[in-house]
C-alpha cells in the first residue's frame, strides 16, 4: 500500500483551517447581530387590541425622545401595591399578561412591560446601557403611581437580571426572582452555546454583583428540572452571595417555563405576597 502521508497531513490541515476560519466568521456574526439570538420578541401591530378578561389599563411608557415602553396594567380590587414584572426573553405581553391572575389573586397590581421591538413598543436595542436605563425609567414611571414600600420586583428568565439590577439601585418591598441566572454571559458562553467565548457578549448583566447590593428581601423561585438555567449553578449560587436575605423555592420537576403553572408555585407565591 502506498500511502501519501504529506498529502494526507495538507488535506487534514485545509480542512481544519477552513472550519476554523467559519468558526471566526461566525463569531463576527454573532458579535454584530447578537440581538437576533438573544431576544426573541413577538412584534404586535401599533393598533393590536388587548383581550384580556381582568380589568387592565394599556400604558406606553416614554424612555428616550421619541421611544416609548408598551405596558398594560392589571387592578386588583383590593390592592396591596403593583409587581412590576420583567419577562422572559421571547414572546410579548399578549402572552405574558395571561399570568396577571396569579397575581391579583394575592391582591397584587401588576405592571407588565415590553421591552424594546417587543410588541407594540418601539425601537429595538443596540446596547446594554439602554436596556437598563430603560428598565429604571419604567420604575421611575411606576413610583409615580405607587409608594415605593407598595412595589415587588419581579424577573423570569433574561427579565431576573434586569430586576436584580433595578433592586440593587432603589428601594422595592420586595425582589422576587424565577429561573434565574448568575450572570448573563457565563449562561450563554458556559451552558447555552459553549463555543462562544464570553467576550464575544456585549450584553453584561450581572446578577450576582447586583444581588450583592439589594437590601430588600429576596425570593428565588426555580424549577427542579430546569435544564436551560440550571439551578446549581445559578440559583444556588446566588442565594451563596446572601443567605441570610434570600429563600429559595424549590418548585419539584417542574421545567424553566413550567414554574408558573404549578400548585407548588401557586402556594408558595401567596405565602410569600
Amino acid at each position: 500500500m502506498n500511502l501519501n502521508y504529506p498529502k494526507i497531513f495538507r488535506r487534514i490541515a485545509r480542512i481544519i483551517a477552513t472550519l476554523f476560519a467559519l468558526y471566526l466568521l461566525s463569531l463576527v456574526f454573532v458579535y454584530f447581530k447578537q440581538e437576533r439570538f438573544f431576544f426573541n420578541p413577538k412584534i404586535l401591530a401599533k393598533d393590536y387590541q388587548f383581550e384580556f378578561k381582568e380589568t387592565f389599563e394599556e400604558l406606553n411608557i416614554p424612555v428616550a425622545n421619541n421611544i416609548n415602553l408598551n405596558a398594560v396594567l392589571f387592578k386588583a380590587e383590593n390592592s396591596k401595591g403593583v409587581i412590576l414584572y420583567l419577562h422572559g426573553n421571547a414572546g410579548a405581553i399578549h402572552d405574558w399578561g395571561k399570568r396577571a391572575p396569579l397575581y391579583l389573586e394575592n391582591n397584587y397590581d401588576i405592571l407588565f412591560v415590553d421591552y424594546r421591538g417587543y410588541g407594540k413598543s418601539d425601537s429595538e436595542y443596540c446596547n446594554p446601557e439602554d436596556l437598563f436605563s430603560d428598565m429604571q425609567k419604567v420604575y421611575n414611571f411606576t413610583k409615580t403611581r405607587y409608594k415605593e414600600s407598595e412595589i415587588v420586583v419581579l424577573g423570569f428568565s433574561l427579565g431576573s437580571g434586569l430586576a436584580s439590577y433595578l433592586a440593587s439601585k432603589n428601594n422595592p418591598k420586595m425582589l422576587i426572582l424565577n429561573a434565574p441566572y448568575y450572570s448573563w454571559k457565563t449562561l450563554i458562553s458556559e451552558e447555552i452555546a459553549p463555543p462562544i467565548p464570553e467576550f464575544i457578549i456585549k450584553y453584561d448583566i450581572p446578577s450576582y454583583q447586583f444581588v450583592k447590593q439589594v437590601r430588600c428581601p429576596i425570593k428565588i423561585f426555580y424549577g427542579t428540572r430546569d435544564f436551560l438555567i440550571h439551578p446549581d449553578t445559578n440559583a444556588k449560587k446566588l442565594e451563596a452571595l446572601q443567605p441570610s436575605n434570600i429563600k429559595l423555592f424549590p418548585i419539584t420537576d417542574a421545567g424553566h417555563n413550567g414554574l408558573h403553572i404549578t400548585k407548588q408555585y401557586y402556594e408558595d407565591l401567596k405565602k410569600v405576597l
